[in-house]
């Protein structure tokens, strides 16, 4: 097996893990139980360490990342029972997958990161299970009493949501492809936050009895960490924050209005992390890209 082919193998790995890491944020946002959905949040965190690890390997490689998803094996389920059945049948499904791939892959780094994730998914397999047997023995009434759905607060919130997934998305490119350690430090710390967001924006969509948006955002198409792309970074960070802002003039929900109040700062803390950014790398300045931009979509 060449290089490319173990590149291949791990980029579906990754696109698995991604593809369990949504199926997983769908049962936070809609399960209405603390201490099952506290223990699939621990789930869903150890599935980003696999992401992150896979992905790490593809660059130790020389290849590129892509944080695509398998469409095919992100099984939602309608109630709190099927949810928890789809997450048994995929962990199995993942442990069959890598263990196959265990049988393939000569390369002995990768060997021991499958083996790794195979101990850590059969786990998971198992603490399913058992989520679901106590699910079934505790017969949780699952039927809300909501009322009404609003469904222009749903509309804003997934529009919302779905801004958090496609800044995640952006901020992972850059932390597996960046360079220095003040650009790492920087994208993960700005991925993790915009995760935080997602799951305060989904929850509140559970809470109001509506499904979340966890559709595939259009991703960038990355070709590597540079100036433009940091500048790139703070034009989305500062748009963020201007759709917090016109949103929460549109709600009067008091706790909605102190959630995008509670972003938008944070929004804006990303902002001056990235202009910092920039400083330390002593590249361009902000204002001779932008002109440089402005000049030659005048030309």
């Amino acid at each position: 097996m060449n290089k490319k082919e173990v590149i291949d193998i791990l980029l579906y790995d990754v696109a698995l893990e991604h593809s369990a890491i949504i199926q997983y944020l769908y049962n936070v946002f809609l399960i209405g139980d603390p201490e099952i959905t506290c223990e699939i949040e621990s789930i869903a965190r150890q599935e980003m360490r696999h992401l992150k690890w896979f992905a790490q390997k593809v660059v130790e490689l020389g290849g590129k990342v892509s944080l695509k998803r398998v469409e095919e094996a992100i099984n939602l389920g309608k109630s709190w029972d099927e949810m928890l059945k789809n997450n048994v049948n995929a962990e199995e499904e993942a442990i069959r997958i890598y263990s196959e791939q265990l049988e393939i892959v000569k390369e002995d780094s990768v060997k021991k990161l499958l083996d790794r994730v195979i101990n850590d998914e059969t786990e998971h397999r198992d603490d399913f299970k058992e989520l679901l047997e106590n699910l079934r023995n505790k017969k949780i009434e699952e039927s809300k009493d909501n009322g009404e759905i609003d469904f222009e607060i749903v509309r804003i919130l997934n529009t919302l949501l779905q801004k958090e997934y496609k800044l995640i998305l952006d901020h992972l490119y850059h932390f597996f492809h960046s360079k220095t350690w003040q650009e790492k430090d920087t994208s993960l710390d700005i991925a993790i936050e915009s995760m935080v967001h997602m799951g305060k924006l989904g929850e509140k969509i559970g809470e109001m009895g509506a499904m979340p948006d966890l559709s595939m955002p259009e991703a960038k198409h990355f070709k590597g960490y540079s100036a433009k792309e940091i500048i790139d970074d703070i034009i989305e960070e500062e748009k963020a924050k201007d759709l917090y802002k016109e949103y929460s003039s549109k709600i009067t929900r008091e706790d909605l209005q102190k959630l995008f109040k509670w972003i938008e700062n944070h929004e804006d803390y990303h902002v001056r992390r990235l202009k910092e950014l920039l400083r330390i790398l002593n590249r361009f300045t902000i204002g001779s890209l932008i002109e440089r931009d402005n000049h030659k979509k005048s030309l």
